[in-house]
């Protein structure tokens, strides 16, 4: 558990010191959300589970896990996919 602090202490002076984006050090997904109808997810590690009213996506320290109606997989690289669909939740676990 202390290593935990001291890694995130030095996750957030890398972040100040080179100006990077949090997440990139951090290993966490980034999610762009527009709206109730799609999340692009960068830096993820695979998905864990896939229907029509459920994708959860391993996030590396985290699952993502998406709900709605009519989820699509639109596209999906080794780090980034592309949901649709009518989006009721984001959780994080």
């Amino acid at each position: 558990m202390k290593s935990d602090k001291v890694r995130n202490r030095l996750i957030d002076r890398a972040v100040e010191m080179f100006d990077l984006p949090g997440e990139v050090l951090a290993g966490q997904p980034k999610l762009t959300v527009t709206g109730n109808r799609q999340v692009h997810i960068e830096c993820h590690k695979g998905l864990i589970e896939y229907d029509g009213s459920l994708i959860a996506v391993n996030g590396g320290a985290v699952v993502v896990k998406i709900t709605g109606e009519r989820l699509e997989l639109v596209s999906m690289t080794a780090d980034e996919l592309l949901v649709k669909g009518l989006i009721a939740a984001i959780d994080f676990e």
